[in-house]
């Protein structure tokens, strides 16, 4: 899943938020979320919904089924 991470690095950046931040909003431990991101290990599919509607992005276009539309 490395585009997953890649693509939510991508939205933080610029958005401007931290993935401090977005872990928190999940209630998750930020050692948890990065490990998400660099595809150590996969988020269950309710944690992939939550990150999507945090981002205010599809959850296709987080697992890169679909281009940023």
């Amino acid at each position: 899943m490395k585009i997953f991470g890649e693509r939510i690095k991508l939205i933080l950046k610029e958005s401007g938020k931290t993935q401090k931040g977005l872990a928190n909003a999940l209630n998750v431990q930020p050692t948890t979320l990065c490990e998400w991101l660099n595809g150590h290990n996969e988020p269950p599919m309710q944690a992939i919904v939550d990150i999507a509607v945090y981002l205010d992005v599809s959850t296709d276009y987080l697992l890169g089924l679909k281009d940023y539309e």
